[in-house]
C-alpha cells in the first residue's frame, strides 16, 4: 500500500509546476529602461561590435562579465555595461580604468546614449542619411554623367597598360 501511495505521489509531482528558485530568476525590465540588460540595450548603447560578440560568442561574453564581476566587485548590470564598452573601445576602456585607479575618477557607464535619449530624432537622422547616401547621391552622380575611371594626363601613377 505504501508503495502504491509513493508511486502516485511521484506521478502527481511530475505534473506540478516547477518551484521558482530566487537565485536563478532573470529580472525582466522594460525596453530602453535604465536597468535593461538585453542584447538590444547593448546594440543601442555600444553599437554592433559589442552586440556581435554578445550574440556570436555568448559563452565568451558571459565568462568575461562574470570574471569582471568577481574581480571588481560590481553588480551584473554594471559589469555588463563595462564589458560592452570594453568590446567597443578597448583602448578607451583601459584609459578609463587607469583614471579610476590613479585619479579616483568614477566613469558612469549606465548613462543612456544618444539613441536612447532621442529615439525619434535618431530614427529621423538614420532615414535621412539612408536617403542621402543611397538614393539622392547615386542618382545625382548618374545624372551628371557618372564617375570616369579612365586615367587623365595628370595621372601621377603613370599609364595603366
Amino acid at each position: 500500500m505504501k508503495l502504491v501511495l509513493a508511486l502516485c505521489l511521484l506521478a502527481v509531482q511530475g505534473f506540478q509546476a516547477p518551484r521558482p528558485r530566487p537565485a536563478a530568476q532573470i529580472k525582466q525590465s522594460a525596453f530602453l529602461d535604465d536597468d535593461d540588460g538585453s542584447i538590444w540595450d547593448t546594440l543601442l548603447r555600444n553599437g554592433p561590435i559589442s552586440f556581435g560578440i554578445r550574440v556570436a560568442r555568448p559563452d565568451f561574453y558571459e565568462e568575461t562579465v562574470v570574471t569582471y564581476m568577481e574581480t571588481k566587485g560590481v553588480d551584473r548590470l554594471e559589469a555588463q555595461r563595462r564589458m560592452d564598452f570594453m568590446f567597443n573601445d578597448p583602448n578607451g576602456f583601459g584609459v578609463n580604468e587607469l583614471r579610476e585607479e590613479q585619479l579616483g575618477e568614477k566613469i558612469n557607464y549606465n548613462v543612456k546614449s544618444g539613441v536612447q535619449n532621442r529615439p525619434v530624432f535618431s530614427a529621423f537622422w538614420a532615414a535621412w542619411c539612408f536617403y542621402f547616401f543611397f538614393i539622392f547621391l547615386p542618382t545625382r552622380v548618374s545624372e551628371l554623367g557618372g564617375i570616369d575611371f579612365t586615367p587623365s594626363k595628370f595621372d601621377i601613377m603613370g599609364p595603366y597598360n
